[in-house]
């Protein structure tokens, strides 16, 4: 085991400054996509308990979780009315989704930024392989030129090895979002059905 953390650490050195660059990158990156997935999977507001939905919106005192809460606010109130159902939906859409929609915002702006950095390694790793190649052919030049390749082609790989999960993941929490929208928009309907058609 510390043979391999040695090999790890010997190629974090190897890939030259921007390493440390990828490594911040990495780190915020994979907090927020975790951040974001425990956000979409803790809640209740699935799918799953579709066959309660008509007794909880009787009786919303018997919903748990997020359904529950969703409910309670929706159905506050002896004066409810179309519009107004309507209208707390939408602001719970706009709460909820638009935290889930944040959190994206973060996590694909990181994934877009990981290649990036990693290409301004490969840049920079070229530029090293030219100022070995300006010194000469002797042996100190051709060790530039290797490490410079050495640089370019471990900043482009660390790069791209970290955004592909986290792209994975923000896959995972966009259909999670898709299902809690779908979710909201079937709840609102059935609520306004059983409501108010009877009127």
């Amino acid at each position: 085991m510390p043979t391999e953390l040695s090999d790890a650490w010997n190629m974090f050195i190897t890939g030259g400054d921007i390493m440390w660059m990828l490594g911040t990158v990495a780190f915020i990156l994979y907090a927020a996509a975790f951040a974001a997935w425990s956000y979409v999977a803790k809640g209740n507001l699935n799918s799953k308990d579709e066959q309660h939905w008509r007794e909880w919106i009787l009786d919303p005192q018997k919903a748990k979780g997020n359904l529950g809460e969703t409910l309670l606010y929706v159905m506050h109130g002896p004066r409810l009315s179309v519009k107004i159902v309507s209208r707390r939906f939408d602001e719970v859409r706009l709460n909820v989704l638009a935290a889930i929609d944040r959190r994206l915002l973060v996590i694909n702006t990181l994934v877009a930024a990981a290649p990036l950095c990693g290409l301004l390694g490969t840049v920079t790793g070229i530029l090293a392989m030219f100022g070995g190649l300006s010194r000469g052919r002797g042996a100190a030049g051709m060790q530039s030129v290797a490490n410079g390749m050495q640089e370019a082609l471990i900043t482009t790989q660390t790069g791209l090895t970290i955004a592909l999960p986290g792209l994975f993941i923000a896959l995972i929490v966009k259909n999670k979002r898709n299902e809690i929208a779908q979710t909201l928009v079937r709840l609102e309907s059935l609520i306004l059905t059983t409501h108010f058609t009877k009127h």
